[in-house]
């Protein structure tokens, strides 16, 4: 989806290209139940929302602006399996059991408790992606997956330029850096 396709406020959105690789990596089946952590606009989990055709999407987030524009959002683009919760998570993630995809783009500072629900309470192979702007945050995410016994733990870091036409001239113009940790909860060896 393209973000002019999204009502937006002042609250962050994940843009189209990021969100894009994002969802690749959920590697989103029509039957998953996900999970978007500080989901801001909503961007993320209305765009997962259209590919979970028989599955579902869980928005967690805090902030009163970004709830009325998840929900203005819905019905712009007539989602009906997804469910806002206002709350700063771990709040809002009591059940975790039918969840197998989860993306954390806002954690409030509560990182390592989040992870260590899903660690604790996710499906077996589950897949958890984090998205981090903040360099001590891709680095709690990467260490807390690598030393908590997620598997086939991966982090990309992505710059993405954009041709902007001034005056006579055409300069490529840098968007900030984000990094994606990507990593999949055990598979209980029997």
């Amino acid at each position: 989806m393209k973000d002019s396709e999204f009502i937006r406020g002042k609250v962050p959105m994940t843009k189209e290209e990021i969100r894009t690789i994002i969802l690749s990596k959920l590697e989103l089946q029509p039957t998953d139940n996900m999970v978007d952590v500080g989901a801001g606009t909503g961007s993320i989990a209305i765009e997962a929302a259209t590919l979970l055709t028989a599955g579902s999407v869980l928005a967690i987030e805090h902030n009163r602006e970004g709830i009325d524009l998840i929900k203005q959002n819905c019905t712009k683009h007539h989602i009906n399996n997804l469910k806002v919760v206002e709350a700063s998570a771990p709040v809002g993630m009591e059940e975790l059991s039918t969840i197998n995809k989860y993306f954390i783009g806002g954690s409030g500072g509560n990182l390592e408790q989040i992870l260590e629900l899903i660690k604790k309470n996710a499906p077996d192979e589950s897949i958890v992606v984090v998205s981090a702007i903040v360099i001590e945050t891709m680095y709690k995410a990467f260490t807390y997956m690598k030393e908590n016994g997620f598997d086939d733990v991966e982090l990309i870091q992505i710059a993405i330029n954009k041709v902007k036409t001034l005056g006579s001239s055409d300069m490529l113009m840098a968007t900030n850096p984000i990094f994606i940790i990507t990593g999949r909860t055990l598979k209980i060896k029997e």
